[in-house]
């Protein structure tokens, strides 16, 4: 069962549309929670992934609930599911965004409406005239205007103009005006007037300028109705609009998509993998704008067009970008093509930017190329462009783009896991030093006083209590030494007193010790000497130490009745100790990480009793301290050789 993504807050009472939403839901792990209304919605707020909005009843009021709740919890996504009434000119409310294309019978909607619409476009949309045409595909009469400024006043005198005058006096028509079929002059008065009802208004500026127009809009002109509409497909739109801290409307029929656009948006916002890009298109001519940003539509890139450096740097303002593709044709303006791509790239230092060069002059031609060579663009285009070479160059651009940016993602979480890494190795050494200072004294006095207890007690209850208090701090003392020792090799303060070595008394005394505890386990315990061995330098103790630690080892890990052997060999150059059991061995794909700190295989840890797993990394480090190495050989099953060898004194 796929793990739950959070739950999905449904405000409807059409079952229909809440099956589709759980079937959607349930393929993201998503729980779907069905509410009548608002009221009830904003009680499971805490909790809630996100809200989808209904508007099957009463859009306005609605509209305006859910703006209002929206409004208490910012940082909660909320999607508007639209109807064909809730998007109609006649269902008066705010400002509504619309994503193209325009959903199925809005058109014949906005024909049939007597209220004036405006429809603010994005540069985009504008300049490649998308709106405009299907709305005149239609039937419907429209005005577009290239700059809103002015709007509010046109609408007015269109207002105004629309307004029925009561009707004058008209004189009959005289015989010689019925001989010619002409009516008279106050009839035709208003026939030149145009209507100017739907207006195209260019827009380049964000949702929350375009609500505040809208807002006045219907103050001037008070049965007037405003969309604004943008050039993304209407899921891209949703994305952006959640991206920005904005609800997002979609269509009724297009609610099964919304536990995708969560999932999608919390893809981005962990690890950005995109196969289109947000491209800014700058060229001075309409025609060039309006071809190539259809073709980049087409391929599913989100575009904003701009005439000039100085709306593009507008456009920048508005949000990043992935890609700028530069008409250099711009000099009449306050930067040519060159030094306005060098601006954009102090902005965005990754930005991907091709030009487009005129094709004549020959020598404004080679200069636009050499540009490209010479600030590090990604390619040059000659005029005019053909749309599948411009397809063909933005897609490698952008995918270079992606490259960069995914290995940088990639560094900055390897820093931060390095950083991370770093703390938690400052933190073990504070805390090991801690340990050899603060714990290693108190409990040499307790294994002192639980010795002396040992000496004067009678009662063999109380001696067996004062040996179980002995055996526990020697086992403790065993791991803290353990301890102590790590913090000394990680800080490279690990003494090592390098002096004459007789190996063999060292041998001999370890044997003492752990000879007992073999037998005690029925492991058979040898030791093969040969008769002499050559001069040897090194530390007594620590090689004791490294000696004792393999054959603890290796009876704790002998099963009883098995064997083992402490085996010492002579080599003209070195001299080579090995021990050699019977026990559970190791599998392969665990001997890489034997020598790690603090690595116990699954075998050990079911008959270890005590231990951190640091005895192998604290022998190789003193070996290696001797100038030697230690080298292991096992097999899970088949039991194990443990063996480091030492230089010979020369």
């Amino acid at each position: 069962m796929a793990e739950t993504q959070g739950r999905l807050i449904v405000v409807t009472v059409d079952k229909s549309l809440v099956d589709k939403l759980t079937v959607a839901g349930a393929v993201r792990g998503q729980e779907i929670i069905v509410v009548p209304d608002l009221n009830q919605a904003s009680t499971r707020l805490a909790d809630a992934r996100a809200v989808v909005v209904d508007f099957g009843k009463d859009p306005f009021a609605e509209r305006e609930a859910g703006l209002a709740l929206r409004r208490k919890y910012p940082q909660t996504p909320f999607f508007f599911l639209e109807t064909n009434g809730s998007i109609s000119p006649d269902s008066h409310t705010s400002l509504r965004g619309m994503a193209w294309p325009l959903p199925a019978g809005f058109v014949d909607q906005i024909r049939s409406t007597e209220r004036p619409v405006v429809f603010l476009a994005d540069p985009t949309l504008f300049t490649t005239a998308g709106l405009q045409v299907a709305l005149q595909q239609a039937g419907v009469p429209l005005v577009s205007l290239e700059s809103s400024q002015g709007l509010i006043e046109f609408l007015q005198e269109r207002q105004v103009a629309r307004t029925p005058t009561p009707q004058t006096a008209v004189k009959p028509p005289s015989l010689w005006e019925r001989l010619r079929g002409q009516a008279p002059a106050e009839r035709n008065s208003d026939s030149s007037v145009p209507l100017g009802r739907v207006v195209v208004v260019y827009f380049p500026d964000s949702m929350k300028e375009a609500e505040a127009l809208a807002g006045r809009i219907r103050q001037a002109v008070a049965n007037a109705v405003s969309y604004y509409v943008c050039s993304l497909d209407p899921l891209r739109a949703a994305v952006s609009s959640l991206k920005a801290g904005r609800p997002a409307s979609l269509m009724r029929e297009a609610a099964g998509r919304i536990p995708g656009i969560l999932a999608e948006l919390s893809r981005e916002e962990k690890a950005p993998l995109k196969t289109k890009g947000r491209i800014l298109l700058v060229d001075k001519d309409k025609p060039t704008l309006a071809a190539l940003s259809q073709a980049l539509l087409t391929a599913g890139h989100e575009v904003v067009t701009a005439p000039d450096a100085q709306e593009a740097f507008q456009r920048f303002k508005q949000g990043a970008f992935d890609l700028a593709v530069i008409g250099t044709a711009i000099a009449y303006a306050q930067h040519s093509g060159a030094e306005f791509a060098q601006k954009l790239r102090e902005r965005d230092p990754d930005l991907r930017i091709i030009f487009m060069v005129d094709r004549y002059p020959l020598q404004a031609a080679l200069q636009g190329v050499s540009q490209v060579v010479e600030l590090g663009l990604d390619d040059a285009l000659l005029k005019p462009v053909e749309s599948s070479r411009l397809l063909f160059s933005v897609e490698r651009a952008l995918e270079r783009r992606f490259l960069i940016l995914e290995n940088a993602r990639l560094l900055k979480e390897v820093q931060e896991s390095n950083r991370q890494l770093a703390q938690i190795n400052d933190f073990q050494k504070k805390f090991f030093a801690m340990v050899a200072h603060d714990v290693k004294n108190p409990l040499t006095a307790i294994l002192g006083y639980a010795e002396v207890l040992g000496t004067r007690l009678q009662a063999a209850a109380e001696l067996k209590c004062a040996a179980h208090i002995h055996s526990a701090a020697k086992t403790l003392n065993l791991l803290i030494s353990d301890l102590v020792d790590l913090a000394a090799i990680e800080s490279g303060k690990l003494r090592v007193e390098i002096g004459p070595l007789d190996l063999a008394a060292v041998v001999a005394d370890v044997r003492s010790r752990v000879e007992i505890v073999a037998q005690q386990r029925k492991i058979a315990f040898a030791v093969e000497m040969p008769a002499a061995l050559p001069p040897l330098a090194g530390d007594p103790g620590r090689l004791g130490q490294v000696i004792q630690n393999l054959c603890t080892n290796a009876i704790q890990y002998t099963p009883e009745g098995g064997k083992v052997t402490v085996r010492v060999e002579a080599a003209p150059a070195q001299v080579t100790l090995s021990v050699i059991d019977t026990g559970i061995g190791i599998s392969a794909e665990d001997l890489p990480r034997i020598w790690e700190r603090f690595f116990q295989t699954e075998e050990a840890k079911k008959m270890r009793k005590a231990g951190f797993g640091l005895g192998l990394k604290i022998a190789r480090e003193i070996v290696q301290r001797h100038g030697g190495e230690m080298g292991i050989e096992s097999k899970l099953g088949a039991g194990s050789r443990f063996y480091f060898f030492l230089p010979v004194k020369k």
